[in-house]
Order: C-alpha cells, then sequence, then structure tokens
C-alpha cells in the first residue's frame, strides 16, 4: 500500500472532517490544520517505512542470491519483526496509528469515539484512496503486457517504475 504524495493532505483533510462531522473528536478550530498535519505525518512515515523495508528486502535476496519471489517473504518477515502492517494488514495499522496520534496529540481536545467509531469513518476513506494506486499498478502492467514474462526481472522493474512515475505524474499524484 502507498499513500501518494500528492493525495497525502486530501486524505489527511477528509478524514478529519468527517470526525468532527461525527462528533468523534473535538479539535479546537485554530488547531484543525496542525491536527491534519499530524495525521499527514502518519502516512508520510507510514510510506517511508514501507519503502524501506521493501528497499532492504530487495537487498537482502540480492546479497542472498535469492530469486525475486523471496522478496515478498523476506518484506513480510521484516515488517512483522518491526511490527510494521503490510498487505492485507497495511489499513488496520494506519487506522491505529492515526488513533494514537490523535490520543496523544496537544492539538486534539478530546476523542470522544471508541477505536471501532473511528475505524468505521477513516477505514473508507482510506480505502477509496488506496484504490487510486490500485488503479495506476493495473494501468502500468497492462502497458508492459509486451513484457509480462520478464516480471521481476531488473528490465521489467525499471520499466514498470518509468512508466509508473510518467502516469504518476500526468495524473498529478506526485
Amino acid at each position: 500500500m502507498k499513500f501518494y504524495r500528492g493525495k497525502i493532505e486530501i486524505i489527511a483533510r477528509e478524514i478529519l472532517d468527517s470526525l468532527i462531522k461525527e462528533n468523534l473528536v473535538e479539535i479546537a478550530p485554530e488547531q484543525i490544520d496542525e491536527t491534519c498535519k499530524d495525521l499527514e505525518s502518519v502516512l508520510l512515515e507510514y510510506n517511508r517505512m514501507d519503502r524501506e523495508i521493501s528497499e532492504r528486502a530487495k537487498e537482502t535476496a540480492a546479497k542472498q542470491g535469492l530469486d525475486y519471489s523471496a522478496v515478498s517473504r523476506l518484506r513480510r518477515s521484516m515488517a512483522q519483526s518491526k511490527a510494521f502492517g503490510i498487505d492485507d494488514e497495511a489499513l488496520d495499522y494506519v487506522v491505529q496509528q492515526m488513533i494514537e496520534i490523535m490520543l496523544s496529540s496537544n492539538h486534539v481536545e478530546e476523542v470522544f469515539g471508541q477505536d471501532h467509531d473511528l475505524n468505521r469513518i477513516m477505514a473508507p476513506i482510506l480505502r477509496k484512496h488506496m484504490s487510486t494506486e490500485e488503479e495506476v499498478d493495473r494501468e502500468v502492467r497492462q502497458k508492459l503486457k509486451h513484457l509480462e514474462n520478464a516480471e521481476g526481472t531488473v528490465s521489467w522493474e525499471i520499466e514498470y517504475r518509468r512508466k509508473k512515475e510518467e502516469l504518476e505524474r500526468l495524473k498529478k499524484l506526485k
């Protein structure tokens, strides 16, 4: 899972607006921007950790002479050792991090909602924005159909990354 840099502020604002509208949190009007930045920091940190773990998994696989299929297993193992949620656990992890930051933030006056109430509001918003990444991935893979048998090779990875960055620029996601 990845949150596009161009969407992070939008996601945080949408979550915060929804929580306030549902009376699940109380935030002084002058603290809303700072609280929004707190939520943005969760998404930025998630992206950073996910990227770091993925890179370390690729490096470890290369050093140990393992094939590309081992990267996923190594990545999952590294994420578990850091208590970091990836793949199916990513959404729950990010929601929990956002709840924790709101509970500890000096910018939030009160959190009235229980975790499950907050989750009910946040998860659909995050899921909606996560689908953007899936759409980009699907579109890039469609453009790389001619390299289908090469998936996992260095040349495929380079071409995938190039096409993905090009598409993200066109859609103004970066």
